[in-house]
């Protein structure tokens, strides 16, 4: 049963717990990929994410029954437990099919996680004129562990045995279990609306501004999709960085989503609105990316600051769209919020189809032209009305 705590607590309960579920991605993000290398080839890689990015869409269309029938809390509480025992499993054993199975669950796992804080933030914010701001804290607070979280690489890495990686991971979802179970507010969300997926697709045709901001965060997340799967590779395999650089690189690279996205969301909710930062945003991940191909050679210093500079332009997009889209729904719409975070599994289903052919024909680092070029489709999905 919950306590009964003030709204600025709960609040602040939030957004700790964000800040737990980002140490315990950020942690294992960047390796999945390497880990799974040790037992699959690059084709197999490739359908790995896509199979488990369809169990997410799974889940997520599931997602409003399972909340109307379970209550919030009984629903978040399900998979942490679930993503503990996948990745405690991940880290304390060799067997490749049963590496596979834990790997398909955690990432289907994540994005009903996401969308459970969600929920839960939707619940704390009842001014929507407040809403960039309280989503660029939670983004910000986030983004120090997505920071951090890298620089266990340089210590808990060695020889490519990730297995104290995932057991650190596993161990950053016990507390959010602990604050989820005692704090947080249960709710079936009696008065839902939206919450047949397909119902709610049909009603995006006359909600083509929602309907463009969901094809950003498409786009941003297939961005970070190829990052995640094929930048460690590109990093490791091709140019040979050690995990000590790689995970310097990330740390750095990463510090954008702390430096700008919290002024984005203020400056968006009090003076310019949203448009402004996403067309910004999109241009500038498509210069930075266009010239990673162009690099060969382990010079720790640019390819920190290239990365750096492509992850100022996700930052822009990341705040300003979540910003957009969450101003314009409410904590029962739980249709569209589902639509909104399955943008990130249907990424993680499409990215590695186009994969397969550019990089098995060219090579890792060729692939991030296409990446680029992709990129760049980002401005045909600017909202037409802004906020402001």
């Amino acid at each position: 049963m919950s306590l009964n705590v003030s709204l600025k607590k709960r609040l602040g309960l939030v957004y700790l717990s964000g800040f737990l579920f980002a140490v315990h991605l950020a942690l294992i993000t960047y390796v999945n990929s390497s880990l799974l290398k040790q037992f699959v080839g690059d084709n197999t890689l490739n359908i790995l994410y896509i199979g488990g990015s369809l169990l997410s869409i799974v889940f997520l269309l599931l997602a409003p029954s399972i909340l109307r029938k379970s209550g919030s809390v009984l629903t978040f509480l399900f998979f942490i437990t679930l993503e503990i025992f996948a990745i405690f499993g991940m880290a304390s054993t060799n067997v490749a099919a049963l590496v596979i199975i834990l790997f398909l669950i955690h990432i289907a796992t994540s994005s009903m996680l996401y969308f459970c804080i969600d929920i839960n933030l939707e619940q704390e914010t009842k001014i929507e004129g407040e809403t960039g701001g309280k989503r660029s804290i939670l983004l910000t607070i986030s983004n120090f562990a997505w920071v951090l979280s890298p620089l266990t690489l340089v210590f808990l890495v060695t020889q490519n045995t990730f297995g104290k990686v995932y057991l650190l991971s596993a161990v950053a979802l016990i507390p959010l279990f602990i604050i989820v179970s005692i704090f947080f507010k249960n709710t079936k969300t009696a008065p839902i609306i939206n919450t047949r997926i397909f119902s709610t697709l049909r009603s995006l045709w006359n909600k083509k501004d929602q309907a463009k901001i969901i094809g950003t965060q498409f786009i941003l997340n297939f961005f970070y999709a190829w990052m995640v799967i094929y930048l460690p590779l590109l990093l490791n395999k091709e140019i040979g960085f050690g995990w000590d650089k790689i995970g310097l690189i990330f740390t750095i690279m990463l510090l954008p989503f702390i430096l700008f996205e919290m002024p984005t969301g203020f400056l968006a909710d009090k003076k310019f609105g949203e448009k402004e930062f996403l067309i910004l945003g999109f241009i500038i991940m498509f210069i930075s990316t266009i010239f990673i191909p162009t690099l060969h050679s382990p010079v720790f210093w640019i390819w920190t600051v290239l990365l750096f500079v492509t992850r100022v332009g996700a930052s822009l997009v990341e705040a300003s769209s979540e910003s957009y889209f969450f101003k314009h729904v409410k904590e029962e719409d739980t249709g569209f919020i589902s639509l909104f975070r399955m943008a990130r599994p249907l990424s993680y289903v499409i990215a590695p189809l186009f994969a397969l052919p550019v990089v098995y024909f060219f090579s890792y680092s060729s692939s991030f032209y296409f990446l680029a070029c992709f990129t760049l489709l980002g401005l045909l999905f600017i909202p037409k009305r802004d906020t402001k």
